[in-house]
């Protein structure tokens, strides 16, 4: 359903469009088979807002309200000035289309970088979690050299912790705030990255 956008969720315009565009281009871009993953464009929070406002958000703290949503989105998407990884959109390489958004976040609470991923509906029993998770999990390894990364899945989040058995994340024996604690190797990247073509 269409509604009209608030202010803040409008793309800029002029100087500061194109200094946005700048910034864009500096996170990397990863391929795979099916998909782009890109930098976040503020266009995007819409099909974020999707997930966040929906019962899809019931394991990351949602359903929120859309300005809950517009927080959560861009505290996410800022990590990428302060550590160096943040939050890429899933967009489907036919059409760009976004699908979902794959992160690499650190959060008050974290001891360690976290993998996280949330798709729209039609996105889901494809594969497309997988591929992305593991082009994500390869480039913290091999490009950032991340000595750990791990997930936080809800013990009710049955396809999350499927999703961790297919990526070969070990399960850690204690659980961390009430969730399942996963930590993930490395392995030798088959994700092609593409540096500086952020604004994809």
């Amino acid at each position: 359903m269409s509604r009209d956008l608030a202010p803040h969720e409008c793309p800029p315009a002029g100087p500061a469009a194109a200094l946005a565009q700048r910034i864009s281009a500096q996170i990397p871009v990863l391929e795979t088979t099916r998909l782009w993953l890109r930098a976040p464009r503020i266009t995007d929070f819409q099909i974020y807002a999707r997930i966040a406002c929906s019962q899809r958000a019931r394991f990351m703290g949602g359903p929120m309200t859309r300005e809950e949503a517009w927080d959560d989105f861009a505290r996410t998407c800022s990590v990428w000035l302060w550590r160096g990884h943040g939050a890429w959109i899933m967009a489907g390489k036919a059409d760009d289309v976004p699908l979902g958004v794959v992160v690499l976040g650190f959060e008050p609470g974290d001891q360690d970088p976290e993998l996280g991923i949330a798709l729209i509906q039609a996105s889901e029993g494809r594969g497309l979690a997988l591929e992305a998770a593991q082009a994500a999990r390869d480039y913290a390894f091999s490009s950032l050299e991340l000595p750990r990364l791990m997930s936080y899945v809800s013990p009710e989040n049955r396809r999350s912790i499927a999703l961790m058995e297919r990526l070969g994340a070990q399960r850690e024996p204690a659980l961390l705030d009430g969730s399942l604690v996963y930590r993930h190797r490395p392995r030798a990247a088959k994700g092609q990255l593409h540096s500086g073509e952020g604004g994809r």
